[in-house]
């Protein structure tokens, strides 16, 4: 009994290792050295959005908000080009930036091997892209 106990802790130790994160980074015009970021117009800021989470094959277990960055939520399909686009696309509006240019993501996904292999998912996506007026 005491075995099955602390299988279970460090099964959930191991779940509470790769909990959902989400983050929302931006450098401003300060921090650019001079340097344009846009072929025309001017740069407002450069802004880079991420998202993790745990899977269970293809749904969400703990993944971070894409709503409300910093924070995890339960359930909701965050780990994805869209919300991620959608998150930093409106932090470029919130910056009172007329566009937001030369977006590049990038996704990835790979399986956790235990306690039983393609079950449990950990995926991740980074989008970024250059606010500018």
């Amino acid at each position: 009994m005491k075995k099955k106990i602390a299988f279970l802790f460090a099964l959930t130790g191991a779940a509470l290792l790769f909990a959902g994160c989400s983050s929302l980074q931006t450098a401003g015009t300060s921090k650019f050295n001079g340097q344009k970021i846009t072929a025309s117009g001017n740069g407002v800021a450069h802004i880079s959005g991420y998202s993790s989470g745990l899977y269970l094959l293809w749904i969400p277990l703990i993944v971070g908000s894409t709503e409300n960055p910093g924070a995890i939520t339960f359930g909701e399909d965050s780990c994805n080009v869209t919300a991620v686009t959608k998150m930093v696309t409106g932090k470029s509006k919130e910056m009172k930036a007329a566009k937001t240019v030369d977006l590049v993501s990038s996704s990835s996904s790979f399986n956790i091997p235990v306690p039983i292999p393609f079950i449990f998912n950990w995926k991740s996506v980074t989008v970024s892209g250059n606010a500018a007026n």
